[in-house]
């Protein structure tokens, strides 16, 4: 009866969805800063965008480089895989109804990208 119980409470865990997360995601997104820790350095200047999709697709322009691709959420991290490249991943420091922070590393330096819901 234990190994039951625990094979129910397994398969619920996983079967468990993130879609408030998925909801939250959805819309427009413009950058405010990204900042890189190291040297201070704002890379923003208004050249980072991202459209996440409800159908899991997104589509953005970072640096002037404009690319659509697949994304998926998964504990506490968004992972997005541009059409023709390899998968990359990102730790979601927050996210509400107005506001997407993401840490990432390039290069080993720590830069935390900061997105204000386009109105």
């Amino acid at each position: 009866m234990k190994k039951l119980i625990v094979v129910v409470v397994g398969l619920f865990l996983i079967s468990c969805d993130n879609t408030e997360e998925y909801d939250k995601i959805a819309g427009e997104w413009n950058c405010t800063q990204w900042i890189v820790e190291s040297t201070g350095e704002d890379r923003c200047n208004d050249n980072v965008y991202f459209n996440f999709k409800r159908d899991k697709t997104y589509a953005s322009k970072i640096t002037g480089e404009e690319e659509t691709g697949v994304y998926k959420l998964a504990n506490g991290l968004l992972y997005s895989t541009p059409k023709g490249k390899l998968e990359i991943g990102v730790e979601i420091n927050k996210l509400n109804n107005d506001t997407l922070q993401f840490i990432m590393s390039r290069a080993g330096s720590k830069e935390i990208l900061t997105l204000l819901r386009k109105k």
